[in-house]
């Protein structure tokens, strides 16, 4: 018995056996991951960390793309419009999902535009402040901080940066008013550190080991649930009279909405076995990570809601959002 098939029917069957065996083969060609921070920074090391050894464990060639500009939307928005075919990943932050939340103009929903691959890992947050700042403890910096609203600055990375908003949740917390201090990354707020034009801030611990180790700022208490351990005296906001204050920044790589699931399996499955590696779990820790790796659905879970505390956040500080003031 001959079986007749429609050409539309054969066309559509044949286009789909192609795709099956393109995503078989996967990756055929480079692939990127692109970066919205320039070179140097702690998502760039992250990043390139994760493109070395995936080059080598799916052989082919991962590069890392620098893209910064427009408050991450540059490179957000290559990643966000480029092909969903696997082939562009976008290194995806905690930094990421402060913006989203603060600016009512940022253009791309974090949910509705990337698809979710994997959590890559952590590295804890640390509070530092001036030698010259008195308190020595939390209680004596909330004490402090009562006696003295709006008089103690404070120093972040930018509007809707985990350092700014992290430190808004611990104000709310403790109800206090502090003055925020925008700059240009931690290097240029270590600096200001270091000679009192402000008093307090958030960071990594990679980005604050370079005054605190040279004695120009002290480490003061951890964002985390417990102390790093390069600081392993310092007290938690947590165990210091605020429970649940739990703040550190997170990596991850989402990839183009609409990307077949197989090959955004795939590369889940990949992270997966890299970051079980104890030689590769070694080395970030060195650079001040913890390897972490979690499911897409994990993910996209755990990004609605870090969106949606920062956006509580942004309501209960009444945060102006920085595109409205221009």
């Amino acid at each position: 018995m001959r079986v007749r098939f429609a050409p539309a029917l054969l066309a559509a069957v044949l286009t789909a056996c192609s795709a099956a065996a393109a995503h078989a083969a996967y990756p055929e060609r480079p692939i990127r991951i692109v970066v919205v921070v320039p070179p140097g920074t702690g998502a760039d090391t992250m990043a390139r960390t994760i493109a070395q050894r995936l080059s080598e464990q799916m052989k082919q060639s991962v590069v890392v793309e620098n893209r910064p500009g427009a408050s991450s939307v540059v490179g957000s928005e290559a990643v966000a419009r480029a092909a969903p075919d696997g082939y562009s990943l976008l290194l995806l932050n905690s930094a990421q999902t402060g913006a989203a939340a603060l600016s009512a103009k940022f253009p791309l929903d974090l949910m509705r535009d990337f698809a979710p691959v994997a959590m890559l890992g952590k590295s804890p947050y640390i509070f530092a402040v001036s030698n010259a700042f008195p308190p020595k403890t939390v209680q004596e910096f909330i004490d402090y901080a009562k006696a003295n609203p709006g008089r103690i600055n404070y120093g972040s990375g930018g509007y809707g940066s985990p350092a700014h908003l992290g430190m808004e949740l611990l104000a709310i917390m403790a109800g206090i008013r502090l003055t925020h201090v925008p700059y240009k990354g931690q290097a240029a707020y270590n600096a200001a550190l270091a000679t009192d034009e402000i008093q307090i801030a958030m960071g990594t611990v990679p980005g604050f080991l370079p005054v605190t180790s040279a004695g120009r700022a002290r480490a003061f208490a951890a964002g985390g649930a417990t102390a790093p351990k390069e600081y392993p005296a310092i007290p938690t906001i947590a165990g210091s009279g605020f429970p649940g204050y739990d703040i550190d920044i997170w990596y991850s790589l989402v990839t183009t909405a609409g990307t077949p699931p197989d090959v955004v399996r795939r590369l889940s499955e990949e992270l997966r076995i890299a970051l079980a590696d104890p030689a590769l779990r070694a080395d970030l820790e060195r650079k001040g990570y913890t390897a972490s790796w979690s499911s897409p659905e994990d993910l996209g879970a755990y990004i609605r809601t870090d969106i949606d505390r920062w956006r509580d956040v942004v309501r209960r500080a009444n945060l102006a959002d920085p595109d409205a003031r221009k």
